[in-house]
């Protein structure tokens, strides 16, 4: 790898404002380095090294729940831990390849499903008689809940983010 250029305590500091908010309080580590794993990528492909992106990211609160501040190494083996597959999505089938996550849909899905039936829709008079009694499977009944507002704000996108870093205009 190439030697990278030396950033100052402030352009580590710049780098840490544009990645707090991209970090809200609870998130889990791994999976916020496997979204962000472009961004991070992109950066060390830049002029960034992965210490001076670990300062920052330490900086700016992004951490284990130990507190523990970021080192090169650690951070570089965490970012690459992230993005290695889930367990269970790359199961093999007993005949072929592994499928792709698109196909393990697919296959899941392709189970027929029984026509739901409202609430309220079934009165007991088209039930026959002592329907209600048998310890026959009867359908759960489902009913629609209310859409719940957000709680937290938007997070920056990543194009905002990229132009910032690179010192362009966001997208429009």
């Amino acid at each position: 790898m190439s030697r990278k250029r030396i950033h100052t305590e402030a352009e580590i500091e710049s780098l840490a404002e544009m990645l707090r908010p991209l970090w809200r309080q609870g998130d889990v580590v791994r999976p916020w380095l496997r979204q962000h794993y472009g961004m991070l990528l992109e950066l060390v492909h830049g002029d960034w090294s992965w210490a001076a992106i670990a300062r920052a990211m330490t900086l700016a609160g992004i951490t284990y729940s130990t507190g523990k501040a970021w080192d090169a190494d650690w951070l570089q083996s965490e970012v690459y831990r992230a993005r290695r597959p889930l367990k269970g999505y790359q199961r093999k089938t007993a005949t072929g390849p592994p499928q792709s996550t698109a196909q393990q849909a697919e296959t899941a899905f392709a189970v027929p499903v029984p026509e739901a039936v409202p609430v309220g829709a079934r009165d007991s008079q088209s039930d026959p008689p002592g329907a209600s009694d048998s310890a026959e499977f009867q359908p759960a009944r489902f009913t629609a809940e209310p859409a719940r507002p957000l709680i937290r704000p938007p997070l920056s996108t990543y194009d905002e983010v990229m132009a910032r870093l690179l010192g362009k205009k966001s997208p429009p």
